[in-house]
């Protein structure tokens, strides 16, 4: 079964999802409206161009943009830009036509099928599809066009670029301050709950707690130790214990300051932050680093073979449009202000 390249997927949807059915000798206007544009004579419909534009807008609006109300100048920039996308899809469809492919029936079939069983059988399918006004045979046509194209971007080998190892590393280099690690510390804490509605005489008595708890690590006592004869005060809020590997900057700031200034080993002062008092035990520290080139090879090739791709279609697609006759008849409507005034 073909499998369709990520960066291309848009293409492949807009094409098999609204590229024209019809032929030069087709009547110039039927229920898919006016024609907005001929590619080699084969026409692009008002219909095919709404549908691509609903797309477009369902995809916005679920993000939180209003398109209901857009000026006609800026709805109009929006739909040129569609029909340029619709064209780009009608001249590689055409290509794909005209070159001698393998058979894509069997993967249609395969795909169909697969669908099919998550329902019970393809009449089951079929009946799912129309409440989605749609149909099975629509589906069929979906498939189809959509292994066409990629089976011609395959033969092409526009979607199989070779990057050379060097230029992987050239981008690490220019990229490397991307990859760089912040320092480190890893400690053990004992950290004291507080709140914003405690009154001030049960802040000193957690304070209070807070430094017995130092001490009592001065004097030699594990920090579960500690913690654990703190946690039989029931009107105070423990935890802590050991922690791992912080980057500097995710602390509190009052405790992450401390935490990379003191030495390893040696028991900090009482620190106060938002949250409450801590009292912390570096037992190691990382120097500031870069993520081995190792270790981002595999991310900076696939960056590195994504933008291929995307240079080797758009540079075929525009190669396909000079050899094309293309023509365009969409009308731009003009401002009511506009009009009135002149």
């Amino acid at each position: 079964m073909f499998k369709i390249h990520p960066l291309l997927f848009a293409t492949v949807f807009l094409l098999a999802s609204t590229i024209a059915h019809g032929t030069p000798q087709q009547q110039e206007k039927d229920d898919r409206g006016e024609i907005v544009a001929k590619v080699n004579d084969t026409p692009i419909y008002e219909k095919e161009l709404d549908e691509a534009l609903a797309l477009r807008f369902n995809k916005k609006r679920k993000y939180g943009m209003q398109t209901d109300h857009l000026q006609p100048d800026v709805a109009y920039a929006i739909k040129m830009q569609l029909l340029d996308e619709l064209i780009n899809s009608a001249v590689l469809y055409q290509a794909a036509m005209e070159s001698d492919l393998p058979d894509v029936e069997n993967q249609v079939n395969e795909q169909i099928l697969s669908l099919a069983s998550t329902f019970g059988s393809e009449e089951k399918y079929d009946k799912f599809l129309e409440t989605k006004n749609t149909s099975l045979e629509e589906k069929r046509a979906y498939y189809r066009k959509s292994y066409l194209v990629q089976a011609y971007f395959d033969k092409l080998k526009l979607t199989t670029p070779e990057v050379a190892e060097e230029d992987i590393k050239a981008l690490y280099e220019q990229q490397k301050k991307s990859f760089r690690i912040p320092e480190q510390v890893k400690f053990s804490q004992v950290f004291i709950k507080t709140s914003e509605d405690i009154s001030p005489e049960q802040k000193k008595k957690i304070e209070k707690s807070a430094q017995e708890a130092r001490q009592l690590l001065l004097d030699g006592k594990s920090f579960d130790e500690v913690i654990k004869k703190l946690s039989e005060n029931p009107d105070l809020e423990i935890s802590g214990g050991e922690r791992g590997y912080i980057r500097r900057g995710v602390l509190p700031v009052e405790v992450d300051n401390v935490a990379f200034s003191i030495m390893p080993w040696k028991i900090s002062e009482v620190i106060e932050s938002e949250f409450g008092y801590h009292v912390l035990m570096i037992a190691d520290k990382k120097p500031a680093s870069f993520t081995p080139y190792e270790k981002t090879r595999d991310f900076l090739l696939k960056y590195l073979e994504t933008e291929a791709v995307r240079k080797n279609v758009a540079a075929h697609t525009q190669d396909l449009r000079e050899k094309a006759k293309i023509e365009i008849f969409l009308k731009e409507e003009k401002n009511q202000d506009k009009k009135e005034g002149g």
